[in-house]
Formats: structure tokens, C-alpha cells, sequence
């Protein structure tokens, strides 16, 4: 056992940066599993894709308990260097040595005799002296302090309730050649769901998407409110239909979550926003 410790406490540095790079591998597995599930439109290849980004969290956990353990038996069953003896200083004795008295000669005071005084024969006339008051102490008048206390203004109530969505398919530049395009938002950077994968029925994501059209040289616009947090063909986003009447087949797409009344209501511009609108995001349909 102490051996084991001591080849764990040596080693250590070395299972660390292994860890580390294992740590690093399980991240491009899980990037690169994700990549090839929003790229792909085949339901058997987004189930593999699935399957290696849950090896990849699996490679992940296991590197970091790797770590955790040997950090933990590193700082408290590893091996306690052995303490050595202080040093106690004794203190210095100081023997004892009596005091010297040394004897000294008091005076004896002598009686002396005072002489005789002569009794006056008008006796003397003393007045006393003027009692004077004592000074009366004055008291310092300490004036009240008036305390004013201004009044707190409410804080201001925050206007939006979830953050801006994250847009995720298509990616930012992406060129679409298939004619089902698929937008899902939602997800953060580390495969996250930051916001409500089904928002409640008065809640709406307000999908929009904007191009140039080339007959009316003008902006056209698409607009679908949803409660889910991704929308395809079967929802009614089809933007396959507009894709010779888009200059350069370049389209924009953003998301907001947004309160309305009804869907109607949405698409319509009554609503109220809940959150900031998301970034634009840009794919071309050649």
C-alpha cells in the first residue's frame, strides 16, 4: 500500500496531464458528434452521432474522476512525511542571592525649651474673610440633530424574463443545398438547453426570416410563431419556395421570445417581448 501511495504521489504530475488530454479528447468527440447531427438529415446518423457524444461524456467523466481520485488520495491518504523533534530550550535558572542589609544610625531629636510670650492686653480683632460662591458650572446645550432620511426609490423591474436564444441550425454562413431546411435554437455552447425546449400557450418563439427580394428590390420577410424550440417544412417554414426570388439566395433568421394573445397575434406584430432578440444568423440555398 505505502508503495502504491508513494508511486501515485511521484507520479502524479503525469496523471494529471493525462487526464487533461483525455479531458480535451471527450471535447472533440462531443463537438465533433454534435457537428455531424446538425449537418445530418438521416435519422440513423443522428443516432450514431448521439451514441458518440454520450461515449465522449462518458470518456469526459471517467478522465475526471481519474483526476479527482488521485488528487484525493494525494491529499489525505498519501503519505504524512515523518515530523521532526523541535528543540526545547530550557530556560535559565538564576540562583538566588540575599539581599545585603547594611546598618544605619538614626538621629535621637532634643527637647528644646520655647521662650516665654507676653499676653496682649487688647485682645485682637480678626475678621473673616469674604466667602466667596463657587462658580456656578455652566451647562453646554447640545442642540438635537435632525436626521433626514431620504426615500428609496423602487428598483425597476426587469423587462425581459429568459435570455436571447442561442440559434443553432443552420449555423452562421452555412450553404443548404437540400430543400427541407430545419431551424432549432435553444442550445448554448456546451450543449446546454439555456431556454424552455416548449414555452406555455400565451409564450410564443417568434421565428424570423428576411431576404432581398429581386422583383420588388425590398426587403420580404417570414415570420412563424411557435411553442417549440424548433420548426421545419411540417410546421410551415418552407424557404425552398423563395429561393431563385432571394439576390445571391442569401437569407437572414433570427429569434425572439415574445407574449401574445395567439399565434395570429404574434405573426401580426401584437406581443410583448420576454427576452432580447437573438443574434442573425446567415445561410445561402444555391
Amino acid at each position: 500500500m505505502t508503495a502504491f501511495l508513494s508511486f501515485l504521489d511521484s507520479f502524479a504530475i503525469w496523471i494529471y496531464l493525462l487526464g487533461v488530454v483525455g479531458i480535451l479528447f471527450g471535447i472533440k468527440m462531443l463537438f465533433d458528434a454534435r457537428h455531424a447531427a446538425r449537418t445530418t438529415l438521416f435519422t440513423l446518423e443522428q443516432e450514431q452521432a448521439s451514441d458518440r457524444a454520450f461515449r465522449a461524456v462518458l470518456v469526459m467523466g471517467g478522465f475526471t474522476l481519474l483526476i479527482a481520485a488521485v488528487a484525493g488520495i494525494n491529499a489525505f491518504i498519501g503519505p504524512n512525511p515523518p515530523v521532526e523533534p523541535t528543540d526545547i530550550i530550557e530556560p535559565t535558572v538564576v540562583p538566588y542571592t540575599p539581599p545585603i542589609i547594611i546598618a544605619t544610625t538614626t538621629l535621637t531629636p532634643t527637647q528644646t525649651l520655647s521662650p516665654p510670650t507676653v499676653a496682649p492686653t487688647t485682645p485682637a480683632v480678626t475678621s473673616a474673610p469674604p466667602t466667596v460662591a463657587p462658580p456656578t458650572p455652566t451647562q453646554a446645550v447640545v442642540q438635537p440633530t435632525e436626521i433626514i432620511v431620504s426615500p428609496t426609490e423602487p428598483l425597476p423591474t426587469p423587462q425581459f424574463i429568459y435570455l436571447a436564444p442561442a440559434l443553432n441550425v443552420p449555423p452562421n454562413g452555412d450553404s443548404i443545398g437540400s430543400n427541407k431546411v430545419r431551424f432549432s435554437w435553444g442550445v448554448d455552447q456546451f450543449g446546454n438547453l439555456a431556454v424552455p425546449a416548449n414555452l406555455p400557450p400565451d409564450q410564443f418563439y417568434r421565428l424570423a426570416v428576411t431576404f432581398m427580394d429581386k422583383d420588388k428590390n425590398a426587403e420580404a420577410r417570414l415570420v412563424l410563431c411557435t411553442h417549440e424550440n424548433s420548426v421545419d417544412q411540417r410546421s410551415g417554414v418552407n424557404v425552398d419556395d423563395y429561393r431563385t426570388q432571394a439576390v445571391n439566395a442569401e437569407f437572414h433568421w433570427n429569434v425572439t421570445i415574445v407574449r401574445a394573445a395567439s399565434a395570429q397575434a404574434c405573426q401580426s406584430g401584437a406581443f410583448e417581448p420576454l427576452s432580447p432578440p437573438s443574434a442573425t444568423f446567415t445561410f445561402k440555398l444555391p
